[in-house]
């Protein structure tokens, strides 16, 4: 690793397992603001991954140091030795490491991982112009190098290591069907592979995508969710006649259920609770952890549940929500149930994994904490630190020796004590319905509330709970910050996501709206300085509120946004299901155009037929290279600006896509200066 990422570290022995450590920062910067380069440089990431038996690490480094400078060339984004990685192998009782790759020509690696502890595979990165990609096994010592297979017109992939046989692990491979896996036995020495199962046949597979999938500790598979159109089908593998048999069909925004993991002989599935015959017994807005006995089709004791959120599962029997199972490596058994609410949410059903994590958390009490890779008994690993306010730092635990070692800093030269950290706020929208919110204050002194409301794209998704370069953007330009899940977010239960169907500009706009008049009660907002910004959906509420609600807001910051419908939901069906599962899901969220209703609700909705309305300066940002939210979404808005001559900035950026943060480093370098530009003109002056 480069000295620049390695920090002093002191340990601390108690009966409690106390730890401390001293950390530096040689990148604080002396001026009053962040540079606007520090939001834009992309940091370099390791990847770590701890063999079964905790006395070894691998770690995926890459090869470019980890400074900030910008990349200036359009077409490359980052510079050229950014996604080089190397391989390098640690023994973590010695400190000793070994390079197994130098990361540079053809030496360099894509992924890797364990395949028992004295064997490893790592796949090299695919060189320019060369079409054969194949993933290698090699002893620790070097030795017994093996190609274990070759990706071609097919993709493999290890599902789970054998630990009671060190010669095998199971792997899937959809050469047979190109959306369906079947699953093998291999032997990580020869490379030789057993079919243990094939997936399940699917008559039509146009618009098929798999969801979950579960599987016995013996690798034979279990069970397989799927995504078909509007239904999701859960099918269950018979060892014994070794054929799938289809267990339970429901519908998207109808009541279900889905498996989430194993505990015992019982499945874990997340949902409402149905009879044997599959009758609906409780129906559930945030989806409940039951006890399952798939064998008998009855559901056992409700394990967990959160009056508020979604705890895993399908948000509505829809959308994919935030939580998901942890399982024990050894035993398959569900561990705990993570998922977020305003925050990281932790369940645990196994109390030693529980006493683990909170003895690291301790370490960390201002912080959330995330184990990245850990041995079987849980006593080394890699945790890595994050926060809304901490971009993430990692450190190398031992518990055994109650040592926690400083090892790698995300962006190390953003000054950690100019960021600033969210608040979790609840506002109440006009109809009642409560909308969560993160609400992030600047550190800035102004003469007034700067402010910016700053809703998620998507639309059917979370907002996003971590660092965000673009929030703490604004935040470090003296800017307060308000970022909420209005209806139709997921992982809010079933009626805060459904209550947002059809209503693009209309009730999921006022959510935004009275987002902005509770900051302004609160004194968190100047009424005359507000701003509204946000990117893909975020754009269209953006578009939206300064078209339908022309009063509130000075300014509006459009980037890669929606602002016809009719050309996003036109054909859209046929469109999406060349690639995607998800076809029909928007027609009930976004609206149908096919019937007549629907045409007219787009033509109600699209900002951009409103025009004419609009009080405030426009910021349009837009890749030429989107293929999400074509450019002519923001071409027809320009041109409908001028018509009516309202103030207007724009950039478009030839060799982007959609985004606008995250983009190549010189494009979100310019996104950020003319947004500071406009802010400066617009919202301060």
């Amino acid at each position: 690793m480069n000295k620049s990422n390695i920090f002093i570290f002191k340990t601390l022995l108690s009966p409690f397992i106390i730890f401390s450590f001293l950390a530096t920062n040689s990148y604080a910067d002396e001026s009053d603001l962040i540079p606007l380069e520090h939001f834009a440089c992309a940091s370099t990431r390791p990847t770590f991954s701890i063999s079964p038996d905790g006395k070894h690490m691998l770690i995926g480094n890459t090869i470019k140091d980890n400074i900030c400078d910008i990349e200036q060339d359009y077409s490359k984004r980052v510079e050229d030795n950014f996604r080089d990685r190397g391989l390098i192998l640690v023994n973590l009782d010695t400190n000793e490491s070994k390079t197994i790759s130098k990361g540079k020509g053809k030496d360099r690696i894509s992924q890797f991982g364990w395949l028992n502890n004295n064997r490893i595979w790592y796949t090299p990165r695919l060189e320019q112009g060369k079409t054969k990609l194949s993933t290698f096994a090699m002893d620790l010592d070097g030795s017994k190098v093996k190609e274990l297979w070759e990706y071609s017109d097919s993709y493999t992939t290890p599902y789970d290591m054998a630990y009671n046989e060190p010669n095998y692990i199971y792997v899937l491979n959809n050469g047979r069907r190109d959306r369906v896996f079947d699953y093998y036995k291999l032997n990580v020495y020869t490379g030789s592979k057993k079919l243990m199962a094939f997936g399940p046949n699917i008559s039509d597979m146009r618009g098929v995508a798999e969801l979950n999938s579960l599987h016995h500790l013996d690798g034979t598979p279990l069970s397989v969710t799927f995504d078909h159109g509007l239904n999701r089908i859960t099918y269950i593998y018979d060892k014994d006649k070794r054929e799938w048999l289809e267990h339970f069909e429901f519908n998207c925004q109808e009541p279900g259920f889905m498996p989430v993991g194993m505990y015992g002989d019982k499945m874990v599935v997340a949902g409402s609770k149905f009879s044997p015959d599959g009758a609906l017994i409780e129906e559930n807005d945030t989806n409940a952890i039951y006890l399952y006995d798939y064998k008998t089709r009855e559901f056992g004791q409700k394990l967990y549940q959160d009056p508020n959120y979604d705890a895993a599962g399908l948000t509505g029997s829809c959308r994919t929500s935030s939580g998901y199972a942890v399982s024990d490596k050894l035993t398959g058994e569900t561990a705990g149930i993570f998922y977020e609410s305003l925050s990281p949410e932790k369940v645990f059903f196994d109390k030693d994994l529980e006493t683990k994590y909170l003895t690291v958390k301790s370490v960390f009490p201002d912080h959330n904490i995330d184990i990245v890779t850990a041995s079987v008994d849980r006593n080394r690993m890699m945790v890595q630190k994050w926060d809304t306010d901490e971009p993430g730092e990692y450190f190398y635990v031992d518990l055994t020796k109650g040592k926690v070692e400083p090892f790698f800093k995300i962006s190390p030269w953003l000054d950690r004590s100019k960021l600033s950290k969210a608040k979790k706020v609840v506002y109440t929208a006009r109809d009642g319905l409560e909308i969560p919110a993160l609400l992030t204050l600047t550190k800035q002194k102004t003469d007034k509330n700067y402010f910016i409301v700053l809703p998620h794209g998507g639309p059917n998704t979370k907002q996003y709970i971590a660092y965000d370069s673009w929030a703490q953007f604004f935040v470090s330009r003296g800017i307060n910050v308000l970022q909420m899940d209005f209806r139709g977010s997921t992982g809010l239960g079933a009626n805060h996501y459904m209550a947002g169907n059809q209503e693009w500009g209309k009730k999921m706009q006022d959510d935004i709206s009275d987002g902005v008049g509770w900051a302004i009660e609160n004194g968190y907002a100047d009424p005359d300085r507000v701003c509204i910004a946000g990117a893909s959906y975020g754009g269209y509420a953006t578009m939206a509120g300064l078209v339908f609600t022309p009063d509130l807001y000075r300014c509006g910051i459009n980037a890669i946004g929606v602002t016809d419908q009719m050309q996003i939901l036109e054909n859209f069906a046929n469109r999406a299901s060349r690639d995607q599962s998800w076809d029909k899901e928007p027609l009930l969220e976004w609206g149908d155009i096919s019937t007549e209703e629907g045409y007219a609700y787009a033509q109600a909705s699209s900002p951009v037929n409103f025009v004419k309305n609009i009080k405030a300066a426009v910021l349009v940002l837009h890749g030429s290279n989107d293929r999400v939210v074509e450019p002519r979404h923001a071409e027809d808005l320009i041109d409908k600006l001028k018509d009516y001559n309202i103030e207007y900035m724009s950039m478009f950026q030839a060799k982007e896509g959609h985004c606008v943060t995250y983009c190549g480093e010189r494009a979100s370098l310019e996104y950020m200066q003319i947004q500071e530009e406009f802010l400066e003109k617009y919202l301060k002056d």
